[in-house]
């Protein structure tokens, strides 16, 4: 884990885990020990959730991730405003360009209005993942946070997704397409295949158990940068301009 967005690893450890824990597999291990402990309050709360809004977004990560982290269940633009994200993939490090901190909720929002059209969604479900995961709002935990929120969404659409089937390379694959390449299918084209009959909530906590790649983008080759730097500045300009 080489990036440090607070700038007292040191002192505090990993993202100033409650632990200050630094080993990345001791933060890793801790991490989802508190996840896997807070998965079934974190379900019920989306369950009797009569909408999904940003608000329950920040609420699900703050249930899931209080356990380790003191800042769970705020945003990017909350605690780093200042700070631009991009993953580094194939020796580029600029690879991936997640939305900045500003825009995040807009980002948000638009994929729950993508999935409003419920039989839209069932066609473009990976239009709404990707757009979930372009937003990448936290610090950390945006996997798993972002998965049960798209669960619930398709749970409420009456379909769900086979998860056992599918695999975490080709997965984080077409997931990173489609953040570089939004909605030109290519989580559509991976995920489609994979689209089944509702399944009950109460078996969501073992089905998540047993998905791998939940945090892949989110510690592996990330860096954060100064939205003043000019460079960052013709990035985001440039991506911009792709879309």
């Amino acid at each position: 884990m080489s990036f440090d967005p607070f700038g007292d690893f040191e002192i505090a450890g990993y993202l100033q885990n409650l632990q200050g824990l630094k080993s990345p597999s001791d933060v890793k291990q801790s991490e989802h020990f508190a996840f896997e402990l807070s998965i079934d309050e974190a379900l019920a709360y989306l369950a009797k959730s009569k909408s999904l809004n940003y608000n329950a977004v920040l609420e699900v990560h703050k249930i899931l991730f209080s356990g380790f982290y003191p800042w769970a269940g705020k945003d990017r633009n909350e605690l780093v405003p200042h700070l631009a994200v991009f993953k580094g993939l194939d020796n580029d490090p600029y690879s991936i360009v997640f939305e900045c901190p500003a825009l995040i909720k807009h980002a948000i929002d638009y994929a729950f209005d993508l999935a409003k059209d419920k039989n839209r969604f069932k066609i473009k479900l990976g239009e709404v993942m990707g757009q979930l995961a372009f937003a990448h709002p936290f610090l950390d935990g945006n996997g798993r946070t972002l998965l049960l929120v798209f669960m619930e969404l398709c749970y409420r659409a009456g379909f769900a997704i086979d998860w056992s089937r599918t695999h975490k390379r080709d997965y984080l694959q077409a997931l990173s397409d489609e953040i570089r390449e939004p909605s030109k299918g290519h989580l559509d084209n991976y995920l489609t295949p994979y689209v089944v009959s509702i399944t009950r909530r109460d078996e969501w906590p073992l089905i998540i158990g047993g998905i791998e790649g939940l945090d892949g983008l989110d510690k592996e080759g990330i860096s954060y940068e100064s939205l003043n730097d000019p460079h960052v500045q013709l990035i985001y300009k440039l991506n911009r301009d792709r879309e």
